[in-house]
């Protein structure tokens, strides 16, 4: 169990962005009278109070003991955990309520290492007080002259405001906030006895979802799964350090032994002279003892039935090979989305990708 100067320190890490490539936009400073993000979550808490529920107790024992890690010093949130069907997936009021749909819940189950990665992202943002860090942002883009380009004489009156550039430097320091609250909770969670790993096998989970492939619908204030887990890698392994030097024996952690996470390539593929088309796909496990099995799919983008191959692997190397075989007949060169999938051996689904490109 961490000593309460580890607690100082861990609380400390909270409220530092972390080093991650790119820095944010925009320092924001909140003020010590700032109270705007109180009034903000007074009135969704009036909102969504009447039409949500206590969530379940696992959750709510998982979230009690990330909360623990933080110093008693330190500022007082009223912490709860509700299931409100407005909630949008998931998101945190700045009072310390965090709001879950219940879709989501029942996605994340009876893992409490999985709640653990959703949770401990929030009380990140709750800590940092990431909505009123937000608020400030878009205040100071809507009052910077810095984006505004005189029209014709110098002197004229007339000015156009870039809108284009200041949403994009508002999606960069959002995206920013959800990196440094990743990688904070990294650490919040080896403190507490849940495995960093349990972080990227949330992300998998949720990319693997219906509808997160429609480009449509992307989400500019967020990265997307696959660049959150290729930016936080080293941080990964750091956390992962710590929660070994804390938690020795790893099954007898609160959220028990780590889970299997899969990292798939882009695949490659060849025809041959007869026409056959070899498929490989690329494979990184870690965690495994037993094996998993790859999943390829393809399905006419205009009519026709999908179609798949299944093959198991023990993924026993840093760069396993998968490789499947299919004939010209069966997989056109063109006009079919391909979607590969890796279940575990119980038939659960880790994570699921479409190929960036047609397969020739």
């Amino acid at each position: 169990m961490p000593s309460q100067c580890a607690k100082f320190a861990l609380f400390a890490l909270l409220l530092t962005p972390p080093a991650l490539g790119q820095p944010a936009p925009s320092s924001v400073t909140i003020p010590p009278n700032f109270a705007i993000d109180a009034v903000f979550a007074a009135r969704i808490r009036s909102q969504l109070l009447p039409r949500s529920e206590p969530a379940p107790q696992l959750p709510r024992q998982v979230m009690d003991r990330l909360v623990q890690q933080l110093p008693a010093a330190g500022p007082r949130f009223s912490w709860d955990l509700r299931l409100a069907r407005d909630a949008g997936n998931v998101f945190s009021s700045p009072d310390g309520t965090i709001y879950f749909d219940p879709q989501i819940a029942d996605l994340l189950g009876p893992q409490a290492g999985l709640w653990a990665a959703a949770l401990s992202h929030e009380i990140a943002h709750v800590v940092r007080r990431d909505w009123a860090r937000r608020y400030l942002f878009e205040k100071s883009l809507q009052q910077s002259q810095s984006l505004q380009m005189t029209l014709g004489d110098p002197g004229a009156s007339g000015s156009w405001r870039d809108a284009r550039g200041s949403a994009d430097l508002l999606a960069r320091f959002l995206q920013n906030m959800e990196l440094e609250a990743d990688a904070q909770s990294l650490l919040l969670m080896a403190h507490a006895g849940f495995h960093p790993d349990f972080v990227p096998a949330l992300h998998h989970l949720l990319q693997a979802q219906p509808g997160q492939f429609d480009q449509r619908i992307f989400d500019p204030s967020h990265p997307r799964w696959d660049d959150r887990d290729q930016k936080l890698q080293k941080l990964f392994v750091a956390a992962q350090r710590e929660f070994d030097r804390l938690w020795p024996d790893r099954y007898a952690s609160p959220g028990g032994n780590p889970p299997i996470v899969v990292y798939a390539g882009s695949p490659n593929a060849r025809r041959d002279p007869a026409g056959l088309l070899e498929v490989q796909i690329p494979l990184h496990c870690q965690n495994l003892s037993g094996s998993v099995e790859v999943v390829l799919r393809w399905t006419p983008l205009h009519s026709g039935p999908a179609r798949e191959l299944r093959q198991f692997t023990g993924c026993t190397s840093d760069h396993t090979l998968v490789a499947f075989t299919v004939s010209q007949t069966e997989l056109p060169a063109s006009d079919v989305q391909t979607e590969i999938s890796v279940l575990d051996d119980n038939g659960s689904l880790l994570s699921r990708f479409l190929t960036p490109r047609p397969l020739h």
